[in-house]
């Protein structure tokens, strides 16, 4: 016999005892391995039964012997406790349509619409209200609504508003100055009569 030949039959003896072997062990450990399934759900069918009924019964037993109180008592119970029915509360109705009040926005918000207005106001210590070149602003709560009141959520000095009516962003700055000083200091007055 040539090499050749004697190293097919080992190889071929080989794969067939394989065969066997796996073929014998297959059905020994699947039997071995339902003997062992069974025995545990046998085991936990056994432990289990017994607490499962007991607590049936006494969740049962407990339920019949309850005391049932009347509504009218639990009514009183949850008026007493400040309990409320928000599903019947009624809104209140907002002074304005969403888009016709001027609201504040933060710094960050300032100028982000790129076709809104940016104005820029100042609020004087005596209380009035002016643009960049000094005219009194006479709606200001047409314009910025209550803007006036939130200095100092965002920054101490400044307040930013946008108005949807208007398409517009206003940037309102405090100034610890009176109006009529500001005004003498950057708009002196006109000497147009002596020339």
């Amino acid at each position: 016999m040539s090499k050749a030949s004697t190293g097919f039959a080992f190889v071929a003896g080989l794969t067939i005892g394989a065969a066997g072997a796996w073929y014998y062990l297959k059905d020994k450990y699947a039997k071995l391995a339902e003997e062992e399934i069974a025995s545990v759900k046998a085991a936990y069918t056994k432990r289990e039964k017994p607490t499962t009924e007991e607590k049936t019964v006494s969740l049962v037993n407990a339920a019949k012997n309850m005391d049932k109180g009347s509504i009218t008592e639990y009514t009183q119970r949850l008026q007493e406790a400040g309990y409320k029915d928000y599903s019947r509360t009624i809104d209140e109705k907002p002074s304005g349509t969403p888009g016709e009040v001027p609201y504040v926005i933060s710094p960050d918000e300032f100028g982000e619409l790129e076709d809104y207005t940016k104005v820029s106001l100042t609020y004087f210590a005596d209380g009035i209200l002016a643009d960049e070149c000094g005219e009194i602003v006479d709606d200001v709560e047409e314009i910025i609504g209550d803007g006036l009141d939130h200095f100092g959520e965002y920054e101490d000095d400044s307040v930013f508003v946008r108005s949807d009516a208007k398409r517009c962003d206003y940037e309102i700055l405090k100034d610890l100055r009176d109006f009529s000083d500001f005004k003498k200091k950057n708009f002196p007055p006109n000497n147009d009569e002596e020339v």
